[in-house]
């Protein structure tokens, strides 16, 4: 069954967003009558019909409803500073979607290489690896945030950085999965020493990832599925 994502999902009669109508006509030429999957990405999942097909619009009834409990007990919340490259930023995030995460906020540190990031097609990617993985949740992603932003704000009190220069713990001996966690991944440059001394004032313990230097993407992904699996336990 073809899935589509529907922010709105209160009223019987659905109207698809236009981006997706457009797929739904134009890409897989779905006719009226079709059964199709709705996703408002807040745990909603709908089976409905499509009722009226146009070349802008389509619209479809709802026939069932089922409400998705949250996949995991803990939220998982990934700081990322963007790479470079901006696909490979939007990899980490697809296949982060796909892993499970709650949250992601790219971040701005020091070496950050990149200071504008386009917030609406990390959504797309987001919104379309949801679908893929046929999730009913989709993690918030946020604006480009300045390190010392991010830290002001109420976070969870489980808080780790990657860090390759000083002394860290595996962060596979550290997580136990039994509370929410933040994570913050700096960028190909790492973070600076003083970023590194401001994170542990804000009581984020250092950790590695094992003993090869990963790419930024890697490392964040590689965080994400352990965290993902080590709930799952």
């Amino acid at each position: 069954m073809h899935l589509f994502h529907c922010p709105d999902l209160d009223t019987d009669l659905v109207q698809l967003p236009e981006e997706e109508a457009h797929h739904a006509t134009s890409v897989l030429r779905l006719g009226q009558g079709v059964r199709v999957g709705l996703l408002n990405g807040r745990g909603m999942r709908v089976e409905a019909e499509l009722e009226h097909v146009g070349r802008r619009e389509v619209t479809a009834r709802v026939v069932e409803r089922i409400s998705v409990p949250l996949e995991r007990k803990h939220r998982i919340h990934l700081a990322v500073a963007p790479t470079k490259q901006m696909e490979r930023y939007e990899w980490f995030v697809e296949k982060a979607v796909e892993i499970g995460v709650d949250r992601i906020t790219p971040l701005v540190t020091a070496r950050t290489e990149r200071a504008k990031l386009r917030i609406d097609r990390l959504d797309r990617v987001a919104i379309s690896a949801m679908k893929q993985s046929q999730r009913a949740w989709l993690p918030t992603i946020d604006e480009l945030t300045p390190l010392a932003d991010l830290l002001k704000r109420e976070l969870p009190a489980q808080r780790y950085f990657g860090w390759c220069e000083g002394e860290h713990t595996s962060l596979m001996q550290y997580y136990s999965g039994n509370a929410d966690v933040l994570v913050l991944v700096g960028p190909e440059g790492d973070f600076t020493n003083t970023e590194a001394d401001l994170l542990r004032e804000h009581r984020s313990a250092a950790v590695s990832l094992g003993a090869a230097r990963l790419r930024t993407e890697t490392a964040a992904l590689a965080a994400c599925t352990w965290m993902s699996l080590a709930q799952q336990r």
